[in-house]
């Protein structure tokens, strides 16, 4: 894995200097995102941006830790070494662990209007594709994992997932708080990654299958270190 490590704060044009991605437990990261979603509410001028490469785990949206099977079904994966973690944002189940960065971007959207959710979504979903280059697009991909309108697809498979968490800001009710996060197949998912996923969503009750190959990675001849550089300049506030 890449030793890149990126992080900006408050609103100042992104240093292009030692971008990182950092190795970060997953339940502990998920923490991170939290304060610092709380932080930016309540210092609207503050932004966070990190690459991160979180510890072999699940992460599993509120909804589905509000089923009645939830508790037995995550200490069963637990016991398998697949610990499930529960996140802010929608969406559904997710693979954390080796080939797999994750973008969080903590901001303010100072609109002075109704929140954007396209809008939102554009200005993360953008710079992935810059650093992907001509042929990344949008849109849903049956079989993936957290499957949505908003994944970044190469090559007609998924890529990136994304996610958005936003409120109004606390001093400034025209203002929104904002959490965008994205999920990135540096490689394609594991056969064990998947197939953890599909043992806790059928001990959950839930229908869906997720097949592996409905995934893919990184252009061939793209290294990580040209990608996280391109994306990284992709986030430079215009």
């Amino acid at each position: 894995m890449c030793r890149f490590f990126f992080r900006l704060m408050g609103i100042r044009p992104i240093a292009a200097v030692d971008v990182k991605i950092e190795a970060l437990d997953t339940g502990a990261a998920l923490d991170w995102e939290r304060q610092l979603f709380e932080d930016v509410a309540k210092h609207p001028r503050k932004r966070f941006l990190r690459l991160w490469e979180g510890t072999q785990s699940l992460v599993a949206p509120k909804k589905l830790a509000a089923l009645p099977a939830f508790a037995a079904a995550a200490a069963e994966m637990a016991a398998q070494g697949w610990p499930v973690h529960v996140r802010g944002t929608g969406g559904d189940v997710t693979p954390q662990g080796r080939g797999i960065v994750n973008v969080t971007h903590v901001y303010t959207w100072a609109s002075g209007g109704a929140f954007d959710i396209p809008a939102a979504y554009d200005r993360l979903c953008a710079p992935i594709e810059h650093a992907l280059g001509a042929g990344a697009k949008r849109g849903w991909q049956p079989g993936a994992f957290c499957d949505g309108a908003y994944n970044v697809q190469w090559d007609g498979l998924k890529f990136a997932g994304t996610a958005l968490r936003f409120r109004p800001c606390r001093e400034d009710k025209s203002s929104h708080t904002v959490l965008a996060h994205a999920l990135i197949l540096l490689t394609p998912p594991s056969a064990t990654s998947i197939e953890a996923i599909n043992t806790f969503l059928s001990r959950l009750g839930e229908p869906r299958v997720i097949e592996s190959a409905a995934h893919t990675g990184l252009p061939h001849g793209l290294t990580p270190e040209a990608f996280a550089a391109r994306l990284v300049a992709g986030f430079e506030p215009g």
